[in-house]
């Protein structure tokens, strides 16, 4: 399989009415197309514009899934186009020699060209585009090196996590509400910065921004999309890098150290800001119940939970002023409050005996007997305080999964 290429195809005009295509095969060192090896799927025509959106979930899942169990030796992007774009960048992150076919020039002039100009930069070769006066060349025999020699072998690393159980359009969604946090801000670093979500929402926003991240494919991705990401120890650099900018984000990398790292984390995020610089810490929260059950235990490399009265100790000691905490400033969940829960089953109270010549004489005359109604008062009143109890209780599951933390360095 040393020879094994996977293309990429998109199939299509997009013209109204029309359903497009995005399929991948695998093929030999004959040209062969080897059965089934790759998958097509149908999309509506607008997934051929390069609108900088990231392809649905699972169908980049299912390209990684393909990548993981076929490990080509090369990928080749047939034609260029929105949908095609990210899938080329997912390869490109994972180390495979990538060689794309360079868009036709009428599509070249779209308005937003910077995730198109990320992923020509970074790929191995650029194959003419498909409308050139002059026939493509045959591609080099020479196959490029690997950029990762681990790839070859089938061991599981976090990318396998990353790319292929994250989607990235709702990441987009959910962290582009933070943005207004670093409204202000010339300069912002964004500490773990992963495969480049929050810069891309911050970019979006018009705020200058760069990356640290240590997983090589990580970082590969977000410089696709055209992103300063430096690779590296995010602690070190921020080290090395005093009063370097006048924001931080760091979301979601505190819970992945042990408490001595994580005090250091902040430490080094105080030196690292300027006076009057502000940092954005996002973790999960102890105290979400979604949290503790179906998110943390997911990701492969968390250590565990800080609460935020921790992290807020830590930054006391360093200096770092809280000017906002989402468990007591997020208006969505107001007073937060533990309500209590009465283990004593409840029974309601039996209802008022219904017999009597006075009961009767009133039922005759269509009016029910004061006792009666009190009865009926009483059950609905316990019936209305067993509800109101479960209700106070249920609205701990609404508690957000996330801990935010906002601080200023005092200028």
């Amino acid at each position: 399989m040393d020879r094994l290429e996977l293309k990429i195809f998109v199939e299509g005009s997009g013209e109204r009415g029309t359903r497009i295509a995005v399929a991948w095969a695998a093929f030999d060192a004959a040209g062969t197309r080897l059965a089934d090896s790759g998958e097509r799927v149908e999309l509506d025509p607008e997934w051929l514009a390069f609108r900088n959106e990231f392809a649905p979930f699972e169908l980049s899942r299912s390209f990684v899934d393909s990548l993981l169990a076929l490990r080509p030796a090369r990928v080749i992007v047939e034609r260029l186009a929105g949908i095609s774009l990210d899938l080329a960048r997912i390869a490109y992150a994972f180390g495979f020699p990538l060689f794309v076919r360079q868009p036709e020039t009428s599509i070249l002039d779209a308005s937003d060209r910077r995730w198109v100009d990320g992923l020509l930069r970074v790929a191995d070769a650029l194959l003419p585009p498909a409308d050139a006066p002059a026939s493509p060349p045959a591609l080099s025999s020479v196959l490029p090196p690997m950029r990762r020699a681990s790839m070859s072998a089938k061991t599981f690393g976090y990318e396998a996590y990353a790319f292929s159980h994250r989607d990235h359009a709702l990441l987009l969604f959910m962290q582009t509400k933070l943005t207004p946090h670093f409204e202000g801000c010339r300069e912002v670093v964004d500490v773990g910065c992963g495969t480049g979500i929050f810069l891309e929402a911050l970019t979006r926003h018009g705020i200058a921004a760069q990356g640290v991240e240590r997983n090589q494919m990580s970082a590969r991705y977000a410089q696709a999309m055209g992103h300063t990401v430096f690779t590296g120890d995010a602690l070190d650099w921020l080290e090395a890098h005093p009063a370097c900018c006048d924001g931080i984000y760091c979301s979601h990398f505190i819970e992945h150290l042990p408490v001595d790292d994580a005090e250091r984390l902040i430490r080094v995020i105080a030196g690292a800001l300027r006076p009057g610089g502000r940092a954005l810490l996002v973790f999960p929260d102890p105290e979400s119940i979604r949290a503790q059950l179906l998110g943390f235990w997911r990701d492969p490399e968390h250590v565990r939970f800080y609460h935020p009265e921790l992290v807020m100790a830590f930054a006391e000691v360093h200096g770092l002023v809280l000017e906002y905490n989402s468990q007591r400033n997020d208006p969505r969940q107001p007073g937060r409050h533990v309500a209590p829960f009465d283990f004593a089953p409840y029974f309601p109270p039996p209802p008022p005996a219904r017999d009597g010549w006075w009961a009767r004489f009133l039922r005759a005359l269509g009016m029910t007997p004061l006792a009666e109604l009190e009865a009926i008062r009483a059950r609905a009143d316990a019936h209305e305080s067993v509800l109101r109890q479960l209700w106070a209780v249920n609205q701990t599951w609404a508690w957000e999964d996330n801990a935010v933390l906002r601080f200023q360095r005092p200028g």
